[in-house]
């Protein structure tokens, strides 16, 4: 496995153009106000003025910080090392986690014998080695969320959204919802909220049929956790729904518009310009976990 020293990233993770993210602006935390309780804060990592790979996704392996990047998913430990996991490594465009197993889509990497577009591909030894599931070859998930032997993926080729109720193995199309990020309710995968132009929208039928919901601030991406569904604005506010999005109350702010936004408990991280800014409160306040990552 690959260890590298947080100043030592740029060595490792390089800057591609060859895929899309959604533009970002500068970030700035939030509050100065401590971790809860018993947790303690992460020291901040500082990569100054340098150009690194660029991040598609964030996820929790526990309270563990993972990164999904162009050049493949990484770990960021506790002594602020950044440990590459992948083996070999591929473009992660979409990662979620379900359980003890780990669900991915993207493009293979340079020593990766596979098509173009790998489908759906999961991990079971924590995103070491990746073996193919389905639809290898035809679908580029650019957005993936599980719950239980739910699995649902927006393609980024069609739009249309996917639904499978057995780990991924087939699959149903529930056509192109013009959905911008979605989130299942991890005890209850027929609940599903969604995030488009025009505002939030929920399904209560895995995803077939979607009705608007309101929100005080237009919603760009979710986060489901057992306590609760987080949501970060186009602008990087923090909401927080107890109620599937019928009731939001606001937390805090990631400080600009995130590409990447992932939640665990009461920890939230986003990705903003040119960092990873993490909450250890459920977005109440933000400091930086990762800073001076590049852009596309």
């Amino acid at each position: 496995m690959k260890v590298i020293k947080i100043g030592a990233l740029v060595a490792a993770v390089a800057l591609l153009g060859s895929c899309s993210s959604a533009a970002s602006q500068s970030a700035s935390t939030g509050s100065n106000e401590g971790p809860t309780q018993g947790q303690s804060e992460p020291a901040p990592a500082t990569l100054g003025a340098v150009q690194t790979g660029h991040v598609h996704n964030l996820a929790f392996d526990g309270e563990m910080l993972m990164l999904g990047t162009h050049d493949g998913m990484w770990r960021l430990d506790p002594e602020n090392s950044l440990v590459l996991v992948s083996q070999p490594s591929f473009d992660v465009m979409g990662l979620t986690r379900n359980g003890e197993r780990w669900l991915a889509s993207g493009h293979p990497g340079p020593d990766m014998a596979a098509p173009g577009d790998l489908g759906l591909i999961e991990s079971l030894d924590s995103g070491v080695t990746w073996q193919p599931v389905s639809l290898s070859g035809e679908v580029d998930f650019h957005r993936l969320v599980a719950s239980g032997e739910v699995v649902m993926g927006l393609s980024a080729h069609d739009g249309k959204l996917l639904r499978s109720q057995d780990g991924g193995l087939t699959w149903v199309d529930l056509g192109s919802p013009p959905l911008y990020d979605l989130a299942v309710d991890p005890n209850d995968p027929d609940l599903v909220v969604a995030t488009t132009a025009d505002g939030p929208v929920r399904s209560t039928d895995g995803g077939q049929t979607f009705t608007s919901i309101t929100a005080p601030a237009p919603l760009a991406l979710l986060a489901w956790t057992d306590q609760g569904l987080y949501a970060a604005s186009v602008d990087g506010e923090i909401l927080y729904s107890t109620d599937s999005g019928t009731n939001w109350e606001a937390r805090g702010s990631l400080g600009g518009q995130p590409v990447a936004f992932a939640a665990n408990a009461s920890s939230v991280v986003g990705f903003v310009g040119d960092s990873v800014v993490g909450s250890l409160d459920g977005g109440v306040s933000f400091k930086p976990r990762i800073s001076g990552i590049g852009q596309h």
